[in-house]
Formats: C-alpha cells, structure tokens, sequence
C-alpha cells in the first residue's frame, strides 16, 4: 500500500469518526429540534383553530339566541303560509331565507334599516337545516354553511340582484336605496367575522 493510499484512508478513517462522534450526533440533535419545534408549531395551530372554532359557536350561538322576536315571529308565519300554499312558490328573488326571517324594503312594508340589518346579521349565523327545514335542502345548500363565505357571498349577490332587477324602475327608488344601502352595511360589518372565520 503506497503513501497516498494509506493517506487516503486515514482521512476516511477520521471522516468516519468525526462523523460518529461529531457530526452525526449533531444531525441528529438538530433533527430531532426541528421535529420538536415542528410539532409544537403544530400543536399551537390546532390549539389556536380549535379557540376559533369555539368562539364561532359561541358567536352564532350569541346571535342566534338573541334574534328579536319579529324574526322569529316572521319565520313561524312566512313557513305557515308556505306549507299553507302546499309549499309552492318561486325561489330566488321573491322567495329567501332574508324574506322567510322577514326582510322587507320600500316605504309601504319595509322595516326600518335596523330591523333589515338585525335580519341581515341572524341570516349571516342562522343554521338553515335547522331553522327553515321546510325548504328544499338542494336551495338551502346553495346558501352555504353560517358564517361561511359562501353564505356571505350569497346574501350580497342577492341584495344587489333585488337592486339591480328594480333600478329605473318607478315607484322603486327607495327600495333599491335600501338594498344597496344594506349590501354595503352587511359587506362591511360582516367582512371581518368572515375574515376571522375563514379557515374553519
């Protein structure tokens, strides 16, 4: 065996023991840090989206037990007439879960804008399944889970499809006020619980 051979492996002899004893318990230290902090990375997430979770019901519970009876009043009767009709009638524009809790613009049976906005906000957290079961489920599902941004999404379209269906029109000028007036309110005060909710 020449000089340069015996050199050779006497470096890979010392590689090989620096690496035992030097740099391989270091890796793996390291390692096991990162996996550490990792799953306490983790673990904090879940804890902060379980918070989350439990304010949510706690918020929609909140809104839910506090509707002002003229939501609810206005629930009872509009699902009477409802089932009344033998559960005909359009859905859509005429027919919504805001006119089942009682939402009305215009100057002749209009509510003031805080009753529209009170409606507005239960809506927003009202459990649909639960509260207008006498729906069809395939319309309730196109008006998403509470709090969620396809609810919100939908209130918003249909406000702005009432204003946009009756603008130019007359004797609707103050109704369609009212919707967009309503749209932008509930876009603004409504924004940031989505935005808190978003990921659940």
């Amino acid at each position: 065996m020449g000089d340069r051979a015996f050199l050779l492996l006497m470096l890979l002899a010392a590689l090989l023991l620096l690496w035992v004893f030097l740099w391989g318990p270091k890796a793996k230290a390291a390692r096991e840090e990162r996996e550490r902090l990792a799953a306490e990375a983790r673990a904090q997430r879940e804890a902060q989206l379980a918070k989350l979770k439990a304010e949510r019901e706690d918020l929609m519970r909140a809104i839910r037990l506090r509707a002002p009876g003229f939501i609810l009043d206005a629930r009872r009767e509009f699902e009477r007439e409802y089932r009344a009709r033998g559960g005909d009638g359009m859905f859509g524009h005429e027919m919504s879960p805001l006119v089942c809790f009682g939402y009305r613009v215009g100057t002749t049976n209009g509510r003031s804008e805080s009753d529209r906005r009170a409606i507005l906000g239960y809506a927003f957290a009202a459990d649909f399944d639960a509260t207008l079961s006498f729906l069809p489920a395939s319309y309730l599902e196109e008006w998403g889970a509470p709090l969620s941004g396809s609810r919100f999404k939908r209130i918003v379209q249909h406000l702005n499809n009432m204003a946009d269906s009756r603008v130019g029109r007359r004797n609707f000028e103050v109704a369609v006020s009212h919707w967009r007036a309503d749209m932008s309110w509930f876009q603004g005060e409504q924004r940031p619980i989505l935005e808190k909710y978003r990921d659940l």
